[in-house]
């Protein structure tokens, strides 16, 4: 019997010592929510997307080209998205033991990064029109890769604004002073609704004219 309580207890000394040095079987810790730089963060992804938004903007598609040119955007709205992720994630990953209060310096941005993607959802629906225009003069092999880098890049801008608004929603979990702030928090919802709407007008328009261009030339 005591050989077996021996066994035991150096059994469990040795397993402490490894989940020590390699964490296995450590829940992974939950960082409280830093507001400065979660302001920063907010901040860099609007700059980044006012970029995004420009470059889109100036681009100008023809029948030759706008396979690659496309490829090319959504990879960059890809890239977009993916800071848009990483910020999300650390977020959500506070959720749970954060607590902190509401400022304008926060509101506004995300205020701000729904407008930019309602902006994108807009440009990649004049792409879109533009490309129904080429359309005729454009093989179809272009017009194939085209159509699915465009379907790619108004998904990735669907995801992105829920990323947003959910960002928002859990900012507010996170929120000591909601009464304070009460009347802001009601005006930027109200923005941020009016924009979302946006979106989802402009991304379902373009994923009409997609469906019209596979259907007409049985892509």
């Amino acid at each position: 019997m005591a050989a077996t309580h021996g066994f035991r207890q150096k059994f469990f000394i040795v397993l402490a010592f490894v989940i020590l040095q390699t964490g296995i079987g450590l829940p992974a810790a939950r960082a409280a929510l830093n507001p400065a730089n979660f302001t920063t963060d907010l901040n860099q992804l609007v700059i980044s997307g006012n970029t995004l938004l420009a470059t889109m903007e100036n681009v100008t598609l023809s029948s030759f080209t706008m396979a690659s040119q496309l490829t090319s955007l959504q990879n960059s709205v890809q890239v977009y998205l993916d800071s848009v992720g990483t910020v999300y994630r650390t977020v959500a990953g506070s959720v749970d033991n954060t607590t902190m209060s509401l400022t304008d310096d926060m509101l506004v941005p995300l205020q701000t990064l729904v407008a930019i993607t309602a902006s994108l959802a807009q440009s990649a629906a004049a792409l879109m029109t533009r490309m129904v225009v080429l359309a005729p003069a454009t093989s179809l092999s272009t017009l194939s890769a085209s159509l699915d880098a465009m379907l790619r890049l108004s998904s990735d801008i669907g995801v992105m604004a829920d990323r947003i608004l959910e960002m928002g929603s859990m900012i507010l979990i996170m929120a000591d002073n909601i009464g304070i702030m009460a009347d802001r928090i009601l005006a930027t919802q109200v923005i941020q609704g009016d924009n979302i709407k946006i979106v989802v007008d402009a991304s379902l328009e373009t994923q009409k004219n997609i469906l019209m261009l596979f259907s007409m030339f049985a892509l």
